[in-house]
């Protein structure tokens, strides 16, 4: 039995867990279907999956995502408000400076305690999770794509660190990337963000078009045949 926990919404206290959280959708799905994490704990990530759960579960799961669409500004405002540290794991060097000097610049109180790019073999993982520890972060961003974020932020709280895990996709890549923010504010009004990240890059064609399709029939079987459990929580 596959046992996925869902998280209806985010809040700020969550900001004050010592939990792992993740984001799941019908192309990320299948990395889950794969090896499940035992301590992570997700939040619908797109309005498909968020209104496939709301269907199937009979509670109201909202869309949250890791971006500027969603709970970006909220994580990192909150932060900055409350002096909590925070620890960044992800994309290139070259892009992880730049997106760093951004966060800095939108957020100029916030205490980063550290960074470092995902390019890096196990061993390595092991030294980056002892000094995020040692850094005393109290959230940890971590943008390593579908499975390998998790086991790493999972990883990191087996080693010792005490504050909140989030994952972010390509959320440090995509923001080093653009001028302002990844998504515009009228692709975001209008639900957009699919077509217009298909736009940017051509990559994700096939997730959206062949993933997700392939992944929703996959999902909607282990749920008929009683193999999949899933608990919501606040």
């Amino acid at each position: 039995m596959i046992k996925l926990q869902i998280v209806r919404r985010f809040s700020p206290r969550l900001l004050d867990a010592n939990q792992a959280y993740s984001f799941i959708n019908f192309a990320s799905i299948s990395s889950f279907f794969e090896q499940t994490p035992s301590t992570v704990a997700y939040f619908c990530d797109g309005m498909l999956m968020s209104l496939f759960m709301s269907r199937v579960t009979g509670r109201a799961i909202g869309r949250v995502s890791f971006d500027f669409t969603s709970i970006a500004d909220a994580v990192l405002g909150s932060a900055e408000q409350q002096g909590k540290r925070v620890y960044f794991v992800g994309a290139r060097q070259v892009e992880l400076d730049l997106f760093i000097d951004k966060i800095r610049t939108l957020y100029p109180r916030l205490t980063i305690a550290g960074y470092h790019n995902g390019y890096f073999d196990a061993s390595q993982a092991v030294d980056i999770q002892s000094d995020i520890c040692r850094s005393e972060a109290d959230i940890l961003i971590v943008g390593l794509g579908a499975g390998l974020q998790e086991r790493f932020e999972q990883d990191a709280l087996r080693a010792g660190f005490r504050g909140v895990a989030f994952t972010c996709g390509g959320f440090i890549r995509q923001e080093a990337m653009a001028t302002r923010y990844y998504y515009p504010a009228m692709i975001d009004q209008l639900h957009l963000r699919a077509f217009y990240r298909m736009y940017r890059e051509p990559h994700t064609i096939k997730r959206y078009l062949i993933d997700y399709p392939s992944n929703f029939l996959h999902l909607l079987t282990l749920l008929v045949r009683r193999k999949v459990a899933i608990s919501v929580g606040e």
